[in-house]
């Protein structure tokens, strides 16, 4: 009724249209799911294609396009204006909500009667509009030169005009659909089942078991909207069911048995969930802006420009709708992956439900509850002594919390049984020895750290791809920090740096394996005393941290920690401070006062109120990691000696040489017995 509206508008202007027409919706729109912030995309369809009639309903586009940039959500990239794209310049001001769909992009599908105004344009007759789906008039394959174009058409709605014209443009794209492509495949079978398949397979892949993604930000659209209606478009298209809005195709997915009556329930319920986190989030920018961040509420941060900032997830949302909603994207992701490949009955026979223990593990892993995900792991376990994934995630989470002994055992375990397979999957080797070097190196294990580092190289530079993939980024940067804590600098920078260039290659300027890289080079550059190098890549590493994770997470915290370290070697204490208490106040948060980030960022934050004269302050933060290493370690370990001595030299300075000669003694007993231990093993 809206777009009718701004139609009837844009008509009074022009006058009567020159021919037959008709106006269709794709995209949100055609499923029947457009929030009050979608793109508008749509496409006119005309009687007879002739000069007067194109230019006449390209006017009537262009009037379309005025009125809606009127409204004020139109921000100003997606207008194509050359000097504007020229400074690559980012339009932070306009709140973007309900405008046309991006214009000018070669390779993407913008879906607006200008179509890309490079090689394609949606005014045109049902049959050359339908063309798109197949050849051009040179016999080139659409898909190959426009990728996203001949799938984005095919889901599509009447709005006004002519409904015979509509029905036309139906009838040329299924008779497209029926073309030969390749071998025993029509282009129906090829675009469902291949096309574009691994793409957004890798694009939407969970990946809960990554690391790297426990308590990252959510994409709204990414990671909750996008893959479940890509896999009905393909389900849609491969079973020839026309209708385009969702619930109407799980419905008859469930007729043709292709989903199961449970499945169906499952599938309309998700996409629910889906459609209400997606309007949530929106609604709480009041723009299309997709960052839902998971830790604020359920780890009491409280802060409510923070909360204002980012969409924060309330605990019940968290428990009774985003579990709910990962449990069911797991089964129908494998399923859909075993389906495309050739497996149906993956699908056909599925529930759509995971609440294994292994999965209820990740989930939780992944929203960053470490002590939930635990008790599931160790259940996972009870039904599989050798399930490696298992073994790996819970081994990772010991190491998170420094139980390094438990977490060695589990790595431990995982690569013995890995190499019993280990021509079935080289990379489970890899990622073995990978994470006992870094359990190592948290050891204070160095050679060993390193040579499993090593190790876990030299089988990924065997693989194909092996030596240019993210995984090979990830070794380089880890034996960069082995060496930076061996003091072997110069073999540090150069791994660091190797590792900066894969992944620029593959991830550009603004991913989190790049901020690793940044993070690892400032330390390396701290360490050689090049203190502005180091803040400037410090901060590199925080900001894109900052996009990927938002202002409360462990990456940050480390950022903050770092950059405290840095402006407390340049001399500027008040800064170096703020940054030490942000940090600290993070971990608390998230990790609890008995865990041994938190004394780190006490230790950290007492070396600075004793840079300052705060002696009182200084003597409560040492105390206080102290408390948290002994409870963690126990009696004899080298952490409790450092901090035993940092409180020796704080008497001292207090003149208290009395209390220093305790501190100092406690030291030496540990040093000595960790030394008599040592000879023992040996």
């Amino acid at each position: 009724m809206f777009f009718s509206h701004l139609a009837e508008q844009a008509f009074d202007v022009l006058g009567p249209t020159p021919c037959e027409y008709a106006m269709i919706g794709f995209g949100s729109l055609a499923r029947e799911e457009m929030t009050p912030y979608s793109d508008l995309e749509f496409g006119i369809l005309i009687k007879e294609d002739t000069p007067l009639n194109k230019k006449y309903f390209k006017n009537l586009t262009n009037l379309l396009h005025l009125l809606v940039i009127n409204l004020g959500e139109t921000v100003l990239p997606t207008l194509n204006i050359p000097c504007l794209k020229a400074i690559d310049f980012f339009d932070s001001i306009t709140p973007r909500g309900f405008a046309f769909d991006g214009a000018g992009v070669e390779g993407k599908g913008c879906k607006t009667p200008f179509g890309n105004s490079i090689t394609f344009e949606l005014i045109q007759t049902p049959e050359k509009m339908a063309q798109y789906i197949g050849k051009d008039d040179k016999g080139t394959w659409w898909h190959m030169k426009e990728p996203h174009l001949p799938m984005e058409l095919l889901t599509f709605t009447y709005l006004l005009g002519s409904i015979d014209l509509t029905r036309q443009y139906s009838q040329k794209v299924q008779e497209k659909l029926n073309i030969p492509y390749q071998e025993n495949l029509d282009l129906r079978q090829y675009l469902a089942k291949q096309h574009l398949v691994n793409a957004d397979m890798l694009t939407f892949n969970p990946g809960l078991q990554d690391l790297e993604r426990h308590g990252r930000l959510f994409k709204v659209k990414n990671d909750f909207y996008r893959f479940p209606h890509l896999a009905l478009d393909r389900l849609a298209l491969l079973n020839k069911i026309e209708v385009s809005d969702t619930l109407t195709r799980i419905d008859e997915l469930n007729k043709q048995r292709i989903l199961t009556p449970t499945a169906s329930e499952k599938l309309k319920n998700w996409m629910g969930i889906a459609l209400f986190m997606r309007l949530k989030t929106y609604s709480h920018y009041h723009a299309q802006q997709e960052m839902m961040n998971p830790l604020i509420k359920p780890f009491g941060f409280e802060n409510l420009d923070l909360i204002k900032k980012q969409f924060a997830l309330e605990p019940g949302i968290l428990k009774k709708k985003l579990k709910k909603f990962i449990a069911f994207f797991i089964p129908f992701y494998h399923a859909m992956q075993e389906f495309l490949l050739g497996n149906e009955a993956s699908l056909k026979l599925s529930d759509l439900e995971d609440n294994s223990p292994q999965t209820q593990g990740d989930i939780a892993a992944r929203l960053f509850q470490y002590k939930e995900a635990e008790d599931f792991y160790l259940q996972a376990l009870e039904v599989d002594l050798e399930n490696v994934g298992v073994l790996n995630a819970l081994g990772m989470i010991y190491h998170e919390q420094q139980q390094l002994d438990e977490a060695l055992g589990c790595v431990n375990k995982a690569l013995e049984i890995d190499k019993r397979h280990i021509h079935e999957n080289l990379l489970n080797v890899v990622r073995d020895y990978n994470n006992l070097g870094q359990i190592y190196q948290d050891q204070g294990n160095l050679e060993k750290a390193v040579e499993c580092a090593n190790e876990a190289i030299n089988i990924c530079e065997n693989m194909p791809y092996g030596k240019n993939s993210y995984t090979m980024a990830g070794l380089y940067n880890n034996l960069a920090m082995i060496y930076e804590a061996q003091g072997n600098l110069e073999e540090a920078a150069k791994h660091a740096n190797q590792a900066l260039e894969i992944d620029k290659k593959l991830f550009g300027e603004n991913h989190p394996h790049i901020a690793t890289c940044y993070n690892n080079l400032g330390m390396i550059c701290e360490t050689l005393g090049k203190l502005e190098d180091a803040a400037k890549h410090i901060d590199q590493a925080l900001e894109i941290d900052k996009k990927h994770f938002g202002e409360i997470h462990p990456n940050v915290a480390i950022g903050y920690s770092n950059l405290a370290k840095i402006y407390k070697g340049q001399g500027n204490i008040d800064k170096a401070f703020e940054y030490a208490n942000q940090a600290l106040m993070i971990s608390q948060k998230l990790f609890g006062e008995t865990h041994p980030t938190t004394a780190t960022m006490y230790n950290n934050l007492g070396q600075l109120c004793q840079a300052q004269g705060k002696l009182k302050e200084a003597f409560e933060c040492a105390n206080k990691t102290l408390r948290i290493n002994s409870e963690i370690y126990g009696e004899d370990h080298p952490t409790l000696a450092i901090d035993l001595f940092n409180l020796a030299m704080l008497y001292a300075e207090q003149g208290n040489t009395k209390m220093a000669s305790n501190y100092l003694s406690q030291v030496q007993h540990i040093i000595t017995s960790l030394y008599r231990k040592g000879r023992e093993i040996a």
